[in-house]
């Protein structure tokens, strides 16, 4: 009998506590990533070739060997002003690779001591080499947990 009143006294205690307790209203897309789509003849196109992107001081690549892909979500880096990029392009018959610079500042977003501090970034210049990139447009400098598209990346017009 005294077992049953303590577990009923647990029970209430416990149902108390879980009622009691303030929802946190953390955003669920907390993942800060730069997008990138791909332009030729001012409409979005499809790379079919292979595209590895690394970034200059990173061990690993951001994005490897894709596929097939009209954009791409890039992480920037928390402290350097500069991110440099490495994109790399390959086929059959050629491999060639472009650099991209991202001047940006970074600053820190927060929401409530219950969430975790993120770092959003606003995109100030871009500029890159022209081996299969034509030119490089900011079309949304602010990135943040939108997924909308910051950069443009134009390629060469098509041969006819």
């Amino acid at each position: 009998m005294r077992q049953g009143k303590a577990f009923f006294l647990a029970c209430i205690t416990t149902l108390l506590g879980i009622s009691s307790c303030d929802t946190i209203d953390c955003t669920l897309n907390n993942t800060v990533a730069m997008t990138c789509k791909f332009y030729q003849d001012g409409k979005v196109v499809q790379l079919n070739d292979t595209l590895t992107v690394t970034a200059v001081g990173a061990e690993n690549p951001l994005l490897n060997r894709q596929r097939g892909t009209s954009s791409m979500a890039l992480p920037l880096s928390f402290f350097n002003e500069v991110d440099t990029l490495l994109l790399h392009v390959s086929g059959e018959d050629y491999a060639v690779t472009d650099t991209v610079w991202i001047e940006k500042t970074s600053y820190n977003h927060f929401e409530s001591p219950d969430c975790p501090v993120n770092m959003f970034h606003n995109i100030t210049a871009v500029r890159s080499t022209h081996l299969f990139i034509d030119s490089v447009t900011i079309s949304r400098p602010d990135v943040d947990f939108y997924e909308d598209e910051n950069l443009q990346i134009h390629f060469y017009p098509a041969a006819d």
